[in-house]
């Protein structure tokens, strides 16, 4: 606990300064300097009982909604609790985390005779991630105004920082109902006729393909009877996510790396609800981590914890060291998402080995994420010669950009090339049609 002289206190100790001067003008009035005194050490001795007796009975708890969205408003709540009453007069400050808006948290308040009262405001976290609320300084003001008493109280509590779109079930049926729109075709549908897994037998059609009837089945039943087949299920999908340098580019709504996140985690939960398994790569300049294939819609929230903190060190991405692990261990074949990006023919040389390697084995999709600033130099007017030599650098990256894609789709990779903000729709799309297309 820490005492410091209230306001009403340097009040008293002012006039009785004030008044030993004068007493040097008038000596009859010295008689009132030792009353003055005596009440100056007796008073706050009292207060000083009252107000650590009143500390040790006092109580904060924090409530704090956990898990909760990027950027979104959330509430948190204090309550505080004094055993045997008030009223006291209070200041309360929350330590917050430093990402946290607003930065500050101090409440002024009173808490009445029945010892009770709380205090709410609303914060926001735009970055992803784990963060940590600190103990809470409470301020108490004794009742004469004489001193005050500050002490810190509760713990420390953590609060995780999810994507928004996967907060809830309510926020992602919101959001992705569009996009998600032709999930349901693959889960309700029963894609006969264009898979190699069998699903059923049936009475011959006209327009049946004749290599697909059963000659024993038709010879019990005595009429022709064909296979049915549909589309694969339980297959591998393995998401490898880039963590490098340029990943913590800009992208509007965070960065390119938040929304490679947040696609991820969608694509993820749309793969394990038609039935696929589903792995987790992460990478820079190392393997940062590797999970392989599992199944099962519980399997979302391992990947979530994986995923939900992860941030950009701000290395150059090192393909090889990644591939090399999907390589030994997925034997399987697999489809290899790769979310990164490209700038220019040299780093995708380096990228396109590693890639053709792995086709050899996998279906490989690389969703290469576009830069938006680049978009705003190119579109920007030309008003000085700095501007036209900016412009000049980015139509040079832009060309390379546009080779070194070229020049990986030419070694049969798939190649998705968006912007960062709409990459969650077009990388569910091209997934489900891979998929329809029997191809793995």
């Amino acid at each position: 606990m820490t005492i410091r002289p209230g306001a009403r206190l340097i009040w008293l100790l002012g006039v009785i300064a004030l008044w030993s001067l004068l007493s040097q003008v008038w000596p009859v009035t010295a008689w009132l300097i030792p009353p003055l005194l005596l009440a100056s050490a007796v008073a706050p001795l009292l207060e000083y009982r009252q107000l650590a007796a009143a500390l040790a009975a006092t109580s904060v708890r924090r409530r704090l909604t956990s898990p909760v969205a990027r950027d979104k408003p959330f509430a948190v709540r204090l309550e505080i609790s004094i055993a045997g009453g008030g009223p006291w007069t209070m200041e309360i400050r929350d330590e917050l985390p430093a990402e946290a808006l607003p930065a500050l948290w101090i409440e002024r308040l009173i808490v009445p005779a029945s010892g009770e009262a709380a205090v709410s405001r609303s914060f926001r976290i735009p970055i992803r991630g784990r963060y940590h609320f600190g103990p809470i300084w409470v301020r108490l003001v004794g009742r004469c105004g004489l001193l005050e008493a500050q002490k810190s109280l509760g713990e420390a509590e953590a609060v995780e920082v999810y994507p928004e779109s996967l907060r809830s079930e309510a926020a992602l049926a919101k959001d992705a109902s569009d996009e998600l729109r032709l999930l349901d075709k693959l889960r309700q549908s029963r894609q006969r006729g264009v898979g190699t897994e069998f699903e059923s037998l049936a009475d011959f059609r006209f327009g049946d393909d004749p290599r697909r009837i059963d000659w024993r089945a038709s010879a019990k039943y005595r009429r022709p009877i064909v296979r049915r087949f549909q589309i694969e299920r339980h297959r591998d999908v393995i998401v490898l996510v880039d963590c490098g340098r340029l990943m913590g580019a800009d992208a509007g709504q965070g960065t390119k790396l938040d929304c490679a996140v947040d696609a991820a985690l969608r694509l993820m939960r749309t793969a394990l609800r038609v039935g696929d398994r589903c792995g987790l790569g992460i990478f820079d300049n190392q393997v940062r981590g590797y999970l392989r294939p599992i199944g099962g819609t519980a399997a979302m929230q391992t990947f979530l914890a994986s995923l939900y903190a992860l941030d950009s060190r701000w290395r150059e991405s090192d393909f090889g060291p990644m591939f090399a692990t999907v390589q030994s261990r997925q034997p399987k074949r697999a489809l290899i998402i790769v979310l990164s990006d490209v700038v220019d023919v040299e780093t995708s040389r380096r990228y396109r080995a590693s890639l053709v390697t792995l086709a050899q084995r996998h279906v490989v999709l690389l969703a290469a994420l576009q830069t938006p600033l680049f978009g705003e130099f190119v579109a920007a007017p030309v008003r000085s010669i700095d501007d036209g030599f900016k412009k000049a650098v980015v139509f040079r990256v832009l060309r390379e950009r546009e080779q070194a894609i070229h020049q990986l789709r030419r070694t049969g990779v798939h190649v998705l090339d968006v912007e960062p903000t709409q990459l969650t729709a077009a990388l569910i799309n091209q997934f489900i049609e891979l998929r329809q297309s029997n191809i793995l």
